[in-house]
């Protein structure tokens, strides 16, 4: 992918990217249109919560990628619900779709092999948003994940400062 490294390759497309991920985001104002058009990414995001559930141990109980209103008046695109969603598991749990950046962006480096205006190009791009959209964990994803975070990070600072008062580790 030595085409990567040339800017007047890369600038466009990427120029590209960020029209098509502002054309999805200023849907907002349709929320039908905005959730039909974040649909394939919402599922994706869906699933990564649900598979990493059944990785962790979290059982998963229920997977919704139906949009519905929320009683506030917003909009829930998809959910999980789970059983056993604890500190420890909640983490991956909750940043499960965080595993879709690195795919929009394999997707997006692949597009840039194509030409800029190609029909080809501006669907990868398309592909490329969705993963880049979807894959922000929401605000209750960071909500359940920050609990686990915050435990690990405890218990790291503990253990570092039990192995320098050993004297293994210099801190």
């Amino acid at each position: 992918m030595l085409f990567l490294s040339d800017p007047l390759v890369v600038i466009p497309h990427a120029i590209a990217l960020l029209l098509l991920s502002g054309a999805l985001l200023m849907l907002r104002r349709w929320p039908w249109v905005y959730a039909l058009s974040l649909w394939p990414g919402t599922v994706a995001h869906e699933l990564l919560h649900y598979v990493a559930g059944l990785l962790f141990g979290a059982r998963p109980l229920s997977l919704s990628v139906i949009p519905r209103r929320k009683p506030d008046g917003g909009w829930l695109l998809g959910s999980v619900s789970f059983a056993r969603l604890r500190w420890w598991n909640s983490v991956p749990v909750g940043l499960a779709p965080l595993a879709l950046m690195p795919a929009g962006g394999w997707v997006f480096a692949v597009s840039c092999a194509q030409p800029v205006l190609s029909g080809s190009a501006w669907g990868m791009k398309l592909l490329a948003a969705q993963c880049l959209l979807a894959g922000w964990p929401s605000p209750r994803d960071w909500a359940h994940a920050i609990v686990g975070l915050l435990v690990l990070m405890a218990l790291g600072l503990l253990a570092a400062l039990a192995l320098a008062r050993a004297g293994w580790v210099a801190i």
